[in-house]
């Protein structure tokens, strides 16, 4: 047991080592190893000199924040033998400390070498972390959460629950981005080198087996999409471009052939797909009718003669657009287009379009354009496809759902036009789960990048006292803490909803699907609202581009609108819900509706009790029943009342259009409360899984703040709707700015678990 601060004799010459290792706070289990090998072979230390060192690297008892503090406060004091100017190794820093260093026996080439293996191994630069020790505004040393815990145990415990058993995949894309670093990084890259970076970046995924994840073992897949997703998440941290790259290649051409075709697309397309040998492109989208997909103009005409297609762009309005990989790299698109058989009109079908050679020249009939400069994302070639009457083969078809016989008649499983639509359409349910994930990771990124930037930020001060950090200030930690709860709240919440869309379990696809379009919106506009208040925070260090916050906010901003504008996908949402409610109601008899009457008057009762909408006490406003009954009462009476005024207006005679057109606004809110429900019961259901209580202690503060800080931003619903009372409210809010600051203290711990690359993390401590 170590029992004192105080520094033997014999650690001196070793104490910059010991500073520097544990300096940011955690050592590896693999770094441990590796120093005790170095020290193991050399046998010019003495064997209780060993010992001595390896009792300050034990994992389970790591030096404290006051030992820590002692150390660097001894080396300060010593500053007049060594010059912090000076580039010195761990060898040099130690023959400097020690008491009196020429007459040490440590002091050779051997121990020199063992330090300097030591040094490259860990990836510090020893001059660099002594110097700090001079700075007036040094990284404050960081505190454990419970210090009653070994720090490491609570450190790789939350970093490994949010890696949710992907930590070795997450890894693979880490060792193939870092080397590239650099050019990721590079603001000088004009529009085309810049594409083709990515590109060649995406090619090194896919040849690393990264890219095939989601399809099918007999094409060198995995069968996971939780996989895929993972890897999709990790490219988030280095590059956003990339990111969509990625996901467009593999994710929207790969997945709408595996999701829409059959086998023998399988066997055709798959393996080359997954190896990128055949670059695609998906190419939904039309000027004029974006999000409206059953509107699309583009046809396919059945010429049963030749037993092909023809693919036709009616106008310039109806020429596909924005669509990636389109302008320089695609190859094929999967094109939906409104198929058409002996005169009559089948709905929207998916064709596979060759649009370029392997030469890279455009095919006969097609007409490729480019999108130009974009607010982000450029390194994503985003380009239009204009098609005059091109000529395909009937195997082209995408037929799982729809095909034509060998008579030329059109047939299909699925007899109802729209439940066929919205099944094709399902190849989307992809998509809106793996970009909130990506683009909350870009929150955690800046939100990392903040964090640091507060720590480190000394500003103003009591007089003639030292200034202060600015994460000490309330109103830093208001602006910051609710958003890292957000980010962690988000978090898993998308990772239920992908591990029950990839499950075998049964489950209402339709309800999958709205709940994806809701969580995305809310996710993204999330993401948008957190970056924006990062680069505020960190001011103008935020404003330069090494803090990334420029690339993280033009490349995210998107998308609020990918995949479908959010708040049309809110409306779906709010559809499928209102769905739901009708089929629920409608299989009541009238003594059931006499109880579901009295039942929403037994819960006003009892939820709008004066004493309990004035019940101000933290242990009420701190308990799951209480949380959970406030967001599920919001979103409850949301619904109801909206499907009260929906079944009002049409009973009077408004068309059911317009009276949708007329509650869109209460659609919004309804589709919003149902997500934040959904969110808060899986942020309490991933607490109630974790086996570390330290986790669990820190994990249920995030939840508090998460779930109060949302009634405090909805706080005029609940008191327009007398759910809490003024006084509540006042509380309510308190609490918020208490969690805050008790959740400050943990701050950097919280995203140091979100894993983001230590060389993005150091921007964040230069100062010029």
């Amino acid at each position: 047991m170590k029992t004192s601060i105080s520094i033997e004799d014999s650690l001196l010459p070793f104490l910059p080592l010991l500073y520097i290792a544990w300096a940011d706070e955690v050592l590896e289990e693999h770094e441990i190893s590796y120093i005790k090998e170095q020290f193991d072979k050399n046998e010019t230390i003495q064997p209780e000199v060993k010992e001595s060192i390896y009792k300050w690297l034990n994992p389970d008892m790591p030096p404290s924040a006051r030992e820590l503090a002692y150390w660097k406060s001894y080396i300060k004091d010593h500053a007049d033998l060594l010059d912090p100017t000076a580039k010195m190794d761990l060898f040099t820093l130690g023959k400097r400390l020690a008491k009196n260093p020429d007459s040490e026996e440590w002091v050779n080439e051997q121990t020199k070498q063992s330090l300097i293996h030591i040094e490259n191994y860990l990836g510090v630069a020893s001059h660099e972390a002594i110097r700090s020790v001079y700075e007036t505004n040094p990284l404050p040393l960081k505190e454990s959460f419970n210090l009653n815990k070994p720090l490491k145990d609570y450190s790789l415990a939350l970093k490994t629950l949010l890696q949710h058993n992907n930590a070795d995949l997450k890894a693979r894309v880490q060792n193939i981005l870092d080397p590239h670093k650099e050019a990721i990084e590079s603001y000088d890259d004009d529009l085309i080198t810049r594409k083709e970076k990515v590109f060649k970046w995406t090619k090194e995924l896919a040849d690393a087996g990264l890219g095939k994840l989601a399809y099918p073992s007999a094409y060198g897949g995995s069968d996971s999409m939780v996989q895929y997703a993972a890897v999709f998440e990790e490219l988030a941290k280095y590059d956003l471009s990339l990111t969509i790259k990625f996901g467009v290649h593999f994710g929207l051409f790969g997945g709408s052939v595996e999701s829409l075709g059959t086998t023998y697309h399988h066997d055709k397309y798959l393996k080359d797909i997954g190896n990128m040998t055949l670059p695609g492109c998906f190419a939904m989208t039309e000027m004029h009718h974006g999000s409206n997909v059953k509107a699309l103009q583009t046809t396919a005409i059945y010429q049963p003669d030749s037993n092909s297609f023809i693919i036709h762009t009616p106008s310039q309005h109806d020429r596909k657009t924005y669509i990636g990989n389109a302008a320089m790299h695609a190859q094929m698109a999967t094109v939906f287009a409104q198929l058409i058989v002996d005169g009559e009109e089948h709905g929207i079908h998916a064709f596979l379009v060759p649009i370029r050679n392997e030469k890279g020249d455009a095919m006969p009939g097609i007409t490729i354009g480019d999108n130009g400069h974009k607010m982000g994302l450029n390194g994503v070639d985003n380009g239009t496809l204009h098609f005059n009457s091109v000529r395909i083969p009937k195997e082209n078809l995408l037929n799982k759902f729809g095909d034509i016989d060998e008579d030329g008649q059109y047939f299909s499983p699925i007899t109802s036009p729209s439940r066929r639509f919205f099944t094709m359409l399902g190849t989307l349910v992809g998509g809106r789960l793996c970009v909130p994930m990506a683009g909350n990771t870009a929150s955690k990124k800046a939100l990392d990048m903040a964090v640091y930037f507060a720590l480190d930020r000394k500003q103003f001060g009591p007089p003639g006292e030292p200034e202060q950090s600015i994460m000490d200030y309330p109103t830093h930690q208001k602006k910051l803490m609710p958003l890292i709860a957000n980010a962690y709240a988000y978090d898993f919440a998308h990772n239920h909803l992908l591990r029950e869309y990839t499950s075998d379990a049964k489950h209402d696809a339709q309800e999958m699907e709205a709940l994806a379009a809701g969580l995305k919106a809310l996710s993204t506009w999330n993401t948008t609202a957190t970056i924006q208040t990062c680069r505020e925070a960190c001011g103008g260090k935020g404003y330069l581009s090494e803090m990334y916050f420029d690339l993280l906010k033009s490349d995210s901003d998107i998308f609020t609108t990918f995949e479908g504008d959010n708040t049309v996908l809110l409306q779906l949402t709010a559809k499928s819900r209102l769905t739901y409610f009708r089929k629920q109601f409608g299989k009541m008899d009238w003594w059931d509706t006499l109880k579901y009457i009295s039942s929403i008057a037994s819960t006003n009762l009892s939820e709008l009790n004066p004493l309990v909408t004035r019940d101000t006490s933290e242990d009420h406003l701190l308990d799951n029943d209480f949380l959970l009954s406030a967001f599920s009462y919001r979103e409850e009476y949301s619904l109801r009342s909206l499907a009260m005024r929906l079944s009002k207006k049409i009973k009077n005679g408004m068309d059911s259009y317009e009276a949708f057109l007329q509650v869109q606004v209460h659609l919004i809110d309804m589709a919003s409360a149902y997500i934040d429900r959904i969110v808060l019961e899986r942020f309490i259901a991933t607490i109630d899984e974790q086996e570390n209580e330290s986790v669990k202690e820190i994990l249920t503060s995030l939840k508090n703040l998460y779930a109060l800080h949302r009634i405090e931003e909805n706080k005029g619903w609940y008191l327009e709707h007398d759910y809490i009372s003024g006084s509540k409210s006042l509380a309510i809010n308190k609490l918020v700015q208490k969690l805050c600051k008790e959740l400050k203290e943990d701050s950097q711990h919280l995203v140091d678990a979100f894993d983001i690359p230590k060389h993005m993390t150091e921007t964040a401590l230069k100062f010029y």
